[in-house]
């Protein structure tokens, strides 16, 4: 793997396009997918899957591992390497620095997922019997959380859309770390490419700007209509019945889960890996 230290300037810096970004992401995920398989399948072979299996139900810990042994070193990962780009400050023309790459690995492993296990966590406790808040409080309150934990997923898919068009930062958590992506060798792809992404940018933001649309005419339902049982719901739009199973046993309404899975192949309560082809249809709910 190239090295390039901390700190050192960088000459002739072209920035990055978003097929070399998106392609150099898909690789390492690629790599981190095939690492998990090849550590399951030595756990299943020396016994010990039961005792490791929390600590491996998602990719999170091999991603960290992985991102510690290339970005936290100053060496390309596999991807970047692939596609002949390099984590860079495009602003000051530097490497990022450690600390910035480091919080950048963290925040795209972490950060969806942090923000709303938090967000979890401080419905447990408004919810909680002990609690003192007035029953006002409390109702306004969860219905604040319940329209932030559909907002965030909304924002992030916006936040894709946008790097789609614009090619610049692949997540929040790059974009705050401020490490963006420039090119260093080898051919760049065709035009049609990049053009490409862009119109997928644009149906990005439209389904986003759909789905805003919808959530805003349920809420305005919500305040006509009696309240449904909260469990009973989607836990992505929170309006329908749920009637869809990932592999990992969560539910969710079809279209929703259909479209989570256009964008990301995850699950969106525990982001274990999923195979869209592997969602089951629960015909007797």
């Amino acid at each position: 793997m190239t090295s390039t230290p901390s700190g050192k300037r960088i000459r002739g810096l072209r920035s990055a396009t978003q097929a070399e970004i998106l392609r150099s992401h898909q690789r390492d995920e690629e790599f981190v997918r095939g690492l998990r398989e090849k550590f399951l399948d030595l756990l299943h072979n020396f016994g010990g899957y039961r005792t490791l299996l929390p600590f491996i139900q998602s990719d999170i810990p091999l991603k960290l591992l992985y991102f510690g042994f290339t970005s936290g070193l100053g060496n390309q990962t596999l991807g970047e390497e692939y596609t002949g780009i390099i984590q860079a400050d495009l602003e000051t023309r530097k490497v990022p620095s450690l600390s910035a790459r480091v919080l950048a690995a963290v925040l795209e492993c972490f950060g969806e997922r942090g923000l709303l296990g938090l967000l979890d966590k401080l419905k447990k406790s408004v919810d909680h019997p002990d609690s003192e808040l007035k029953p006002e409080a409390v109702i306004f309150l969860n219905c604040l959380i319940d329209r932030l934990k559909t907002a965030i997923p909304l924002m992030i898919l916006v936040h894709k859309g946008l790097f789609y068009i614009y090619g610049r930062y692949y997540s929040w958590g790059r974009r705050l770390a401020g490490v963006d992506y420039a090119k260093v060798y080898g051919k760049r792809p065709s035009d049609g490419v990049s053009w490409g992404l862009r119109l997928l940018g644009l149906a990005t933001l439209a389904q986003c700007a759909l789905k805003m649309y919808r959530g805003k005419d349920r809420i305005d339902e919500e305040d006509s209509s009696p309240k449904e049982e909260e469990g009973n719901k989607c836990q992505l739009c929170l309006e329908t019945i749920p009637t869809t199973t990932t592999p990992c046993g969560h539910l969710f309404c079809w279209n929703c889960l259909g479209d989570w899975l256009r964008t990301r192949s995850q699950c969106p309560y525990c982001r274990e890996h999923v195979i869209p082809s592997r969602i089951v249809h629960l015909m007797n709910l």
